[in-house]
């Protein structure tokens, strides 16, 4: 199964030198699982306006975070927005992580936006409403009300749902915090993706336009270890069930 990374940000150029980039933090993350699914990825650079040809030229999609808003002057952002809609036409199954959430979202019928109430950052705990099937490890599987601890750092939430979305996850924070759409999209703000200690670099960038105390406190909750890893499996879970349904 060939799946599309669909790049829509980079490392910030002040984080240190040695952070790699969205796409190999993805790869990082899935590892040796993605093999055991028969998985394999292809970086899609939407972010220097590089589309797929044909939509069917991959059997999956993962759209990642990105510093833009769904609102900005992008150049991409609206061919983006119309390669989504054309993705979930299609049924080809589409993950969003944090700016890939927001806008498929937005794309989908969705609002996305800056949220007034400011910087959502650290390690927050979302619980599940309604589990999906592929949220299951063996014979362990999620149950409402079950807690995934993910690292976020968002300022940008989705204030409404696609019509057609359930929601999957909450937190105090963030309410629309995970979605689906039967078993074609599967969504999320947290990021999988990040390591403590990227996370804790990229929020020390945010020193000059966010208060001290925020920052500390994010930073206190980057000393826990988060679900990222279990998060992963459930993205390679996700795509699995299409490759098993061909």
């Amino acid at each position: 199964m060939h799946i599309a990374i669909l790049e829509t940000g980079r490392t910030n150029k002040k984080m240190p030198a040695h952070f790699i980039n969205y796409p190999d933090m993805f790869g990082s993350l899935f590892g040796d699982y993605a093999a055991e699914c028969g998985i394999h990825f292809s970086i899609v650079p939407v972010i220097e306006d590089v589309f797929p040809d044909d939509v069917h030229d991959y059997d999956g999609y993962l759209v990642t975070g990105s510093a833009f808003g769904v609102y900005d002057d992008a150049p991409f952002i609206p061919k983006l927005m119309v390669l989504l809609r054309d993705i979930y036409k299609a049924r080809i199954p589409l993950v969003g992580v944090c700016f890939g959430h927001q806008i498929i979202a937005h794309a989908l019928g969705g609002h996305a936006q800056k949220w007034s109430e400011g910087w959502g950052l650290g390690i927050r705990p979302v619980q599940l409403l309604a589990p999906c099937p592929w949220m299951a490890d063996g014979n362990a599987k999620a149950t409402s009300n079950d807690n995934v601890d993910l690292i976020h750092i968002h300022q940008d939430q989705v204030t409404s749902l696609p019509d057609e979305a359930v929601l999957v996850g909450t937190s105090d924070f963030c309410k629309n915090a995970m979605f689906a759409i039967d078993n074609i999209v599967f969504s999320m703000q947290g990021h999988p993706e990040f390591t403590n200690e990227y996370a804790a670099a990229l929020i020390d960038l945010k020193r000059d336009v966010i208060d001290a105390e925020t920052i500390d406190d994010a930073h206190a909750t980057l000393k826990y270890t988060h679900q990222g890893e279990q998060m992963g499996r459930w993205i390679m879970n996700f795509f699995a069930q299409h490759a098993k349904a061909a």
